[in-house]
């Protein structure tokens, strides 16, 4: 275990992750638009950065310290259940967020109507991807991390 000051607790920052990616993916609804200007281009940008660092932070935080805890230390067979499916579900939503990726990175505004519609369809894809992942999480997998939080005792 490691030293207390270094704890985190596990519910606490599922919670706080969940509350800033509905926040920007809040803020990505707003902003994809038929015709990009210039500033919307410069949020998107940050909406992206996010996006690449804290999405993935999150889903790494919950397949190297989530789900091995609760496999571990309360398997059941419908938490061995979700915890395939919210796996499948990161696989998804890491190649939708590189396909979005891969466009903002070669792509310069005025963007061409193809690949502005082809954005636009891409963003619409992660958002419906990311909030129904985190209602899932929120829904079923909070609960168990709540419940059980010993089993993190061992492991964070």
């Amino acid at each position: 275990m490691k030293e207390v000051d270094e704890w985190i607790d596990p519910l606490k920052r599922l919670i706080n992750d969940h509350e800033k990616v509905s926040e920007y993916v809040e803020n990505l609804g707003e902003i994809l638009v038929l015709r990009y200007e210039k500033e919307d281009w410069n949020k998107i940008r940050r909406i992206e950065n996010f996006f690449a660092r804290h999405v993935i932070a999150h889903f790494g935080f919950e397949e190297k310290i989530i789900f091995p805890a609760i496999l571990s230390g309360v398997a059941t067979a419908e938490s061995t259940k979700l915890i395939l499916e919210l796996q499948k579900e990161h696989k998804v939503i890491l190649e939708e967020l590189q396909e979005f990726r891969n466009i903002i990175s070669v792509s310069t505004i005025p963007l061409e109507e193809e690949t502005n519609v082809t954005l636009n369809v891409v963003g619409k894809r992660i958002m419906d991807s990311l909030l129904r992942h985190a209602s899932k999480e929120d829904v079923e997998l909070l609960p168990i991390v709540e419940k059980n939080k010993q089993i993190f005792d061992k492991v964070i």
